[in-house]
């Protein structure tokens, strides 16, 4: 049997890991128009924690007579799937534990939260010299299949719909990507979650190695995010409540490290620079990811 010419395997490499190639692995918050090759399959697991601690009036913070305070752990599983080199479908399967500290007793729950299936279809494909441009739909359906609980449930109970739009700029080593998202929410028996509406942009840069000497390399890159959402004030039986909905906006600093063709690590950690939830809420102090990616060809 002949054996694959080097040159030419390296050139099926590039072809399949462009975003190693080019300038970065993907961006830890935001999503990326970069597919994973023909037939390509992934898969990511990571975890979140997000931390409420800050009770807000229209976005001023109070003092809380309860002294409440929320975190959550959220450890979702990311399948993706190239069905082609220009559609992918995939499957989101959270598992979730949040609990709660007040004055007058803790309360925890935890198991699986809502999951989600995507389509997501490359629409533009622009490619240069050690540079590429993308964009790509997505189309996400979230299913209610996260248990309800009283105080802490683990899903919303609700089947939603979103649609997002997703750019990428690649080049040497620099990345910039672009992300809206618009949610439409739907209802859990007399409570109808208003409709939310994401943004992310992110810039990526590879601090190290300055320029390939040899392919595949270990690579270490720096992301700089923002991460944003406006959510619409919910109704309770036709009626609005004051104290939902709200925006937010976090600044998300991040490290990634690649140690190979099909394997990275990341961590990332997101600030507010805008924390206003409608009426009299607890606000989101922080949030820290840190997960690992695969690529299974």
């Amino acid at each position: 049997m002949k054996r694959i010419p080097r040159k030419l395997l390296l050139l099926l490499t590039l072809c399949f890991l462009p975003t190693v190639s080019l300038a970065q692995g993907p961006p830890i918050q935001t999503d990326t128009p970069i597919m994973l090759g023909v037939a390509g399959r992934g898969a990511r697991a990571f975890l979140k924690v997000v931390r409420k601690e800050t009770l807000r009036r229209d976005g001023d913070a109070i003092a809380d007579p309860l002294n409440r305070a929320v975190t959550a752990y959220v450890s979702p599983l990311v399948l993706p799937y190239n069905v082609t080199t220009t559609f992918q479908l995939g499957a989101i399967t959270p598992l979730v534990t949040r609990s709660l500290t007040m004055d007058a007793g803790d309360e925890s729950s935890s198991g699986l939260g809502d999951m989600s299936i995507f389509a997501k279809k490359l629409l533009v494909q622009v490619d240069g010299k050690g540079e590429t441009f993308r964009v790509a739909i997505k189309g996400t359906l979230k299913l209610p299949t996260g248990r309800q609980t009283s105080a802490l449930p683990l899903g919303t109970g609700s089947t939603d719909y979103g649609a997002s739009l997703v750019a990428g700029w690649l080049k040497g080593r620099l990345g910039l990507y672009g992300e809206t998202i618009w949610f439409l929410n739907t209802s859990n028996g007399d409570l109808d979650y208003g409709n939310r509406f994401a943004y992310n942009l992110a810039l990526g840069f590879r601090l190290s190695p300055a320029a390939y000497r040899r392919y595949p390399s270990p690579q270490l890159n720096f992301f700089l995010e923002l991460n944003g959402s406006t959510v619409q004030r919910s109704r309770f039986g036709g009626l609005e409540n004051p104290d939902s909905g709200g925006d937010l906006l976090f600044l998300s600093p991040g490290l990634q490290y690649v140690g190979g063709r099909k394997w990275l690590v990341e961590a990332s950690l997101q600030l507010p620079l805008r924390d206003r939830p409608n009426g009299t809420q607890l606000g989101t102090d922080w949030t820290f990811s840190t997960g690992v990616r695969v690529l299974l060809f």
